[in-house]
């Protein structure tokens, strides 16, 4: 298996990255030609559903041993030893877990050579979110259009601000975790299973998200990546709340009443404001005011919790 190096968002200095930071995986819609074939007949408008019925588009699949491994870690009384049985028979997988619990983000004191000590060390829940990152990035080996390092950080970026906004939002901190790493991932799916309109239509424009993107795909694809995305998500086991969550991720906030539906929504907001590099007066301007408002001094201004939360997203990024 060739698990790609896409992992948790542990966070560490930016470099070069934080300066202008933009996804690579979504783009302005300015004057778009119709999708064209080389020999420049115009590409038909696909049926995604009925490719996928008919068998001539495939849903990704997650490796055998990662959806054993997030089987397993759905039990809170999951045996260590049995994980680390599992995760023996991924190599590279093995070795990622053996590198992130011997580094400075868990202390870095020791060379840990155990992978029944590491998963201890780590924990469920992280090592949860490990697994399924893992599991999902490696199911794209090259997208057209998209640089899929920058994909995923941005992902991260998502699923970090997630996790932390879930308790506040009274939402389940590990499902909004996987909604902000796959919300985006139904453009992956579009754009490798069709990459003569995909190459046409984003390669070399600039980037936007969200609700725009979704209309250019509708336009492109004949649907967005919002309905790939819960479709995929639903393929893959996860829960219902999870796949109906990432399916509402383009609507506007008015239309969101769920806890879930909410937390994702601010928290792409926030990747957003990380990926163009805004400072924490503008990143807190993007979000609702029912979640705005405890984050804001009576001032106006970013309280010292608001600050803390964007300065561990700005400096999230995958373990490489």
């Amino acid at each position: 298996m060739n698990t790609q190096d896409i992992s948790l968002g542990f966070p560490k200095l930016l470099t070069d990255m934080e300066q202008g930071y933009i996804p690579a995986f979504t783009l302005e819609p300015i004057k778009r030609a119709a999708a064209k074939n080389e020999a420049g007949a115009v590409v038909r408008t696909p049926r995604f559903i009925d490719d996928v019925a008919a068998g001539r588009v495939e849903l990704p699949t997650i490796p055998r041993v990662v959806q054993r491994l997030i089987a397993a870690l759905r039990n809170p009384n999951v045996d260590a030893r049995a994980l680390g049985e599992l995760l023996s028979q991924d190599p590279v997988l093995s070795a990622k877990v053996l590198r992130i619990a011997n580094s400075s983000f868990f202390g870095g004191q020791r060379s840990m050579a155990s992978i029944d000590a590491a998963v201890a060390l780590i924990g469920l829940q992280a090592l949860n979110r490990l697994i399924v990152a893992c599991g999902v990035s490696s199911s794209f080996d090259a997208v057209p259009g998209i640089d899929l390092k920058v994909f995923w950080r941005d992902a991260l970026v998502a699923a970090t601000a997630a996790n932390k906004l879930a308790p506040r939002l009274s939402a389940d901190p590990e499902a909004a975790y996987i909604c902000g790493l796959l919300h985006g991932a139904g453009h992956l799916i579009l754009c490798r299973s069709y990459p003569e309109i995909a190459n046409a239509m984003f390669t070399g424009y600039a980037p936007v998200r969200g609700a725009e993107l979704a209309a250019i795909e509708m336009e492109a694809f004949g649907i967005d990546h919002p309905q790939v995305g819960a479709i995929w998500a639903e393929s893959l086991g996860f829960p219902q709340a999870v796949s109906d969550t990432i399916g509402k991720s383009a609507k506007p906030v008015a239309e969101l009443h769920e806890a879930l539906d909410l937390t994702l929504h601010s928290a792409s907001s926030l990747a957003a404001s990380v990926a163009h590099n805004d400072a924490p007066e503008a990143a807190l301007a993007t979000l609702p005011p029912s979640v705005r408002d405890p984050f804001t001094e009576t001032d106006g201004t970013p309280n010292a919790a608001f600050c803390k939360l964007y300065e561990a997203l700005q400096a999230t990024e995958p373990t490489l």
